[in-house]
């Protein structure tokens, strides 16, 4: 009799799984084979498409499985609809991935040339997205880095994401997902087929690259709060494990590492509220791309392409991170031990201020007899700044890993602190960058202007940031009238000093006032 071939992948892990079967009505698998595929193939689907003819195909698969067959135990017999799966081996995934070098390497002060010469604005962005990326190749990292870049439409978002969509060992790009794709339950397809549509394995040590996140940020409040808690748990990089009245429980455990680059519109103060409460694991990086007169639209009209620019970034981006990948083939061992207390300290002040600006409260306002406003408060949920810190530092040093470097400058120190301002919520953010520039000190009336609010709303920003420990408060008298006034609280004032403009200063385009 005829023999064919069906595949599945064990719904708890990269396991995967073949069963040979006999042709004839209402067949069911008579063996259940569990076999490794080589070269860090994932799905049997995929390991078909490497091979250039099916019998190709044919011939490799029945080899794995008269292998697999060899091995004690590593078959059980198959009873009824029910498949009784043994534990076999997991299929083996390399984590820094094998990718063919550059016809001519690429060094990042060439990178940087292209870049600035073509999107000057999206120079800084662009690189700290290259060092999120970078962090799969350090070999002691373990947490995924999510970053989203923050702005209004047009605004070169998408350009800056697709610079990274190559190499596709490296890349996985998707337009839009939700959060249940990640272990799917879809109920019109199989059990045993539903490893072929899962995410979660596809992005597994890669780069995601979503264009738009506004699919999971923009939803109802119910359904951003299931969003965020499968993301959260995502994010841990330990995999994830859902159930279902459907398929039961489906998932994958152990080492589901990855990167995520997104972009989205700016984003509403209730979905910073929900991440709050569970512990975001999302960065955030405004582009605050500058606004074109009428001579920029004019130029843009007359010059080089867009597209063909965009190109051109996109081409030398690969061609880095081949240069890369290329020369580290077996990653990057980090001595942790050289990198300098000096710039530890900068990333551990950063973590604190992140978790303090990010801290979850409801200010809301009390009438009182006489008639006056009196504000309250929640318990503050301000999340330990531990994690934060980790990913900081990962951060760090995958910037000075492309840099050429294999310990921590200040010269890393820039994207911490781009990321750590922009990642709160955007009032908060934006009041926190005005203390900076003036010093550490405002007033009532200073908010007002800042963010064009009535003065009501003013007090109830400054009250949130004095209640997560970001300020200190006190009223005033001004001119016979009461006033509030803001001070930089101690534990944060070195955000004011010349150290911290200096560290700043060093991003690219900074001197030219990009």
């Amino acid at each position: 009799m005829n023999t064919a071939k069906r595949c599945a992948a064990r719904p708890c892990s990269s396991l995967v799984t073949l069963a040979i079967q006999t042709k004839r009505a209402n067949a069911i698998p008579k063996l259940l084979t569990h076999v490794r595929l080589p070269n860090g193939f994932h799905d049997v689907s995929d390991f078909i498409k490497w091979f250039s003819s099916p019998d190709e195909a044919k011939t490799a698969i029945e080899k794995l499985i008269e292998q697999a067959q060899k091995q004690k135990g590593d078959t059980c017999p198959i009873t009824g609809p029910a498949i009784a799966l043994q534990k076999g081996v997991v299929a083996e995934q390399p984590r820094v991935a094998k990718v063919e070098p550059p016809q001519t390497p690429v060094t990042l002060s060439g990178w940087r040339a292209v870049i600035e010469e073509n999107f000057p604005s999206l120079a800084s962005p662009a690189e700290i997205c290259l060092s999120v990326e970078a962090q799969l190749i350090l070999n002691d990292v373990v947490n995924p880095f999510a970053l989203a870049l923050v702005d209004a439409p047009s605004s070169g978002k998408t350009i800056t994401l697709n610079f990274f969509t190559n190499p596709k060992e490296l890349a996985y790009t998707t337009d839009y997902f939700t959060a249940a794709a990640f272990v799917s339950h879809a109920t019109n397809v199989r059990r045993e087929e539903l490893s072929n549509v899962d995410l979660l394995p596809r992005i597994r040590f890669k780069t995601a690259i979503v264009r738009e996140l506004n699919s999971i940020l923009g939803a109802k409040e119910d359904d951003l709060i299931k969003s965020l808690s499968i993301l959260t748990r995502v994010l841990d990089g330990e995999g994830l494990e859902t159930d279902s009245g459907v398929h039961g429980q489906r998932g994958y455990t152990g080492d589901y590492h990855f990167m995520l680059l997104a972009g989205t519109t700016p984003i509403q103060p209730r979905v910073f509220k929900v991440m709050g409460n569970f512990g975001s694991r999302l960065f955030f990086l405004s582009l605050r791309s500058p606004d074109t007169d009428n001579d920029g639209l004019i130029a843009l009209n007359r010059g080089t392409d867009r597209k063909a620019k965009e190109n051109e970034c996109r081409k030398i981006t690969e061609d880095f991170l081949r240069t890369l990948w290329s020369e580290n083939p077996q990653g990057v061992n980090w001595d942790k031990e050289k990198d300098p207390k000096d710039c530890l300290l900068v990333i551990a002040r950063c973590a604190r201020l992140l978790a303090s600006l990010r801290g979850a409260i409801n200010v809301y306002r009390l009438d009182t007899a006489s008639g006056d406003e009196k504000l309250s408060h929640s318990v503050p949920v301000i999340e330990k700044p531990l994690r934060i810190n980790c990913l900081f530092a990962n951060l760090a040093r995958a910037h000075a890993m492309i840099c050429g470097r294999r310990q921590l400058s200040e010269d890393d120190l820039w994207p911490v602190l781009e990321i750590t301002f922009d990642s709160a919520p955007p009032t908060r953010a934006k009041i926190f960058r005005h203390l900076i520039e003036r010093e550490g000190r405002l007033s009532t009336s200073d908010v007002v202007d800042l963010l064009r609010c009535s003065p009501p709303t003013a007090r109830k920003e400054m009250e949130a940031l004095s209640v997560l420990g970001v300020v200190d408060k006190c009223d005033a008298d001004e001119a016979g009238r009461p006033d509030t006034i803001i001070t930089l609280a101690k534990s944060f004032s070195w955000f004011t000093s010349n150290e911290c403009n200096s560290l700043m200063e060093r991003r690219p385009g900074a001197h030219a006032g990009v």
